[in-house]
């Protein structure tokens, strides 16, 4: 079966279909015993990220369990961070760390240059999860966006509010905006890289968009963004590959997200208030159940599942996610459930 014929890609290319396309964030995850029974084998989640075998096990997972309609790479978004030589460790509920963070202005100015041959270990897990996929089934490569790998960068490791990045870039704004450049740099040649080795669909996850107000969010996030897609769209590689944008509770209007040029705008949960009607010609849409009503009766899981599937069922190239990751504490029996309530709208 040709790829472009399956719902997902369809969905992408904006057209109408009778039930909308299904995957989720962060579907290969720790809500699953089957990953549960693999990560217990590994001391660093990244040195699992590092094994290509383990990578593509763990991205079929899901797939085998609930017959989803797109995969997506098992890997972190801390990759080109740790490429960087900022040496990510991931410490067991603490999360990332990474021990050599930038702390100066003049760390950015002497930055290794970024190989993307250093992480050959990604390519081959989409090479290893492509082949193995059914055919009609599309691979999802991603990246983080510049912004939050230099929120990570910055910081160290994970944060609330991130009070030594944001004051970071309003001491060291040039320096700022030269490592956000290179981080675009890199980050353009790791989803090169990535779909030069089988990937079917690009995804952006701006995961700390959210902190960042009004009047940042574009000159530190979505310029990059925008720049990074810009350059995407012209690579003769890359040029056919839908991009999707996830950001997460961003302070900026529809408009604002559509003019990143994404093909598709993954919508946080909290996101009630998307203009569907100005966003219906212009992309794609995914989303936006909120995890959490996944911890709910199934009453209510349909009731809330209805609600978004009825909001969005006449806009053309619709594809139901969640609006945020599936969680740890989410059961696997939730999870089909709500698949099947999609699948049977």
């Amino acid at each position: 079966m040709n790829i472009s014929k399956s719902l997902f890609i369809k969905a992408l290319n904006k057209e109408k279909l009778t039930t909308p396309p299904i995957w989720y964030m962060r579907q290969a995850g720790r809500y699953m015993p089957e990953y549960r029974n693999i990560r217990k084998k590994f001391k660093n989640f990244l040195d699992m990220c590092k094994n290509p075998e383990v990578c593509c096990e763990l991205a079929l997972q899901p797939i085998n369990a609930f017959n989803l309609d797109a995969a997506i790479l098992f890997s972190d978004i801390l990759t080109i961070p740790d490429a960087f030589g900022l040496g990510v460790e991931f410490i067991e509920n603490e999360g990332p760390v990474l021990n050599n963070s930038i702390k100066t202005a003049n760390d950015i100015n002497n930055l290794i240059p970024f190989n993307p041959d250093e992480l050959n270990y990604v390519y081959k897990a989409v090479t290893n999860i492509k082949n193995a996929l059914p055919s009609n089934i599309p691979l999802i490569g991603f990246c983080g966006s510049p912004w939050t790998l230099a929120a990570y960068s910055l910081e160290g490791r994970s944060s609330k509010n991130f009070d030594k990045t944001i004051a970071f870039i309003n001491n060291n704004e040039k320096e700022a905006h030269l490592f956000l450049s290179k981080l675009t740099d890199a980050c353009f040649l790791y989803l090169r890289k990535q779909v030069q080795a089988g990937i079917d669909v690009i995804q952006i996850f701006d995961s700390w968009a959210n902190i960042l107000n009004a009047d940042e969010i574009n000159n530190f996030s979505f310029n990059y963004i925008k720049s990074l897609i810009v350059a995407l769209k012209q690579d003769p590689v890359t040029s056919n590959t839908p991009i999707i944008l996830f950001a997460r509770d961003p302070k900026c209007n529809a408009n604002t997200l559509i003019k990143t040029s994404a093909d598709c705008i993954s919508l946080y949960w909290s996101a009630n208030n998307f203009d569907l009607k100005y966003a219906r010609d212009k992309v794609a849409l995914q989303g936006n159940l909120d995890p959490k009503i996944l911890l709910q009766s199934n009453e209510i899981i349909r009731s809330e599942t209805k609600a978004i599937l009825d909001k969005f069922k006449n806009f053309p190239g619709y594809i139901f996610n969640l609006g945020h990751g599936l969680t740890p504490d989410i059961s696997p029996e939730k999870v089909k459930y709500l698949t099947e309530l999609v699948r049977e709208y």
